[in-house]
């Protein structure tokens, strides 16, 4: 299992993406606190929240992407769990996305009405998902899209997001594999200590 501190130093750094004018690495918000407003109308939609929030993991720790060329920014949640937690938690979002179609919440614009959309994944990590959540903004302003990934290595988990308006939504990939080497470089050389 990887602390905060070890998460944090695997993090993507400034210098590894030149498409961002900054990438902060922060603490995440202290549980309870994670997620604004109600939960939303449907049970598993709620449980797509929760894992990609990490709820469950030992150690957690968000990056901040401000881009360049988007304001809306994209981050990514790196997260650690004990034993077979991680395969846990991708298999809870997984039957989640299978059973969260839509779903209706309450947010800062007040109710809105969201679609979840499922994309071929890319061949990274254990385990893999992308989807998109869809939401049409009041008053005709367009849709808001969120890309999401969602990777599994070994016992840890890394999930990224990507937001904009009016456009679909893409988190790099060539940054998602960047990240997920790193994390398997650091989860091969821990399997290899613990077995020597």
């Amino acid at each position: 299992m990887l602390t905060a501190e070890q998460l944090k130093t695997l993090a993507l750094r400034d210098s590894d993406v030149p498409q961002a004018e900054s990438v902060p690495v922060q603490d995440p918000v202290p549980e309870g606190e994670r997620r604004n407003g109600p939960p939303v109308s449907d049970a598993y939609c709620e449980r797509i929240f929760e894992v990609l929030n990490a709820e469950n993991a030992s150690a957690v720790v968000l990056q901040i992407f401000n881009w360049k060329k988007n304001i809306m920014g994209g981050g990514s949640t790196l997260a650690s769990y004990d034993e077979a937690m991680a395969e846990g938690a991708f298999q809870q979002l997984h039957y989640s996305l299978m059973n969260c179609k839509s779903f209706t919440g309450v947010g800062p614009d007040g109710k809105f009405n969201a679609k979840i959309t499922l994309e071929k994944a890319p061949d990274i990590g254990d385990e893999v998902l992308s989807f998109h959540l869809i939401i049409p903004l009041p008053d005709g302003r367009g849709l808001r899209d969120e890309h999401h990934v969602f990777v599994r290595t070994g016992n840890v988990t890394a999930s990224f997001e990507e937001l904009n308006i009016g456009e679909k939504a893409q988190f790099p990939l060539g940054l998602v594999n960047k990240q997920i080497d790193r994390l398997n470089k650091q989860v091969d050389r821990l399997t290899t200590a613990q077995r020597a």
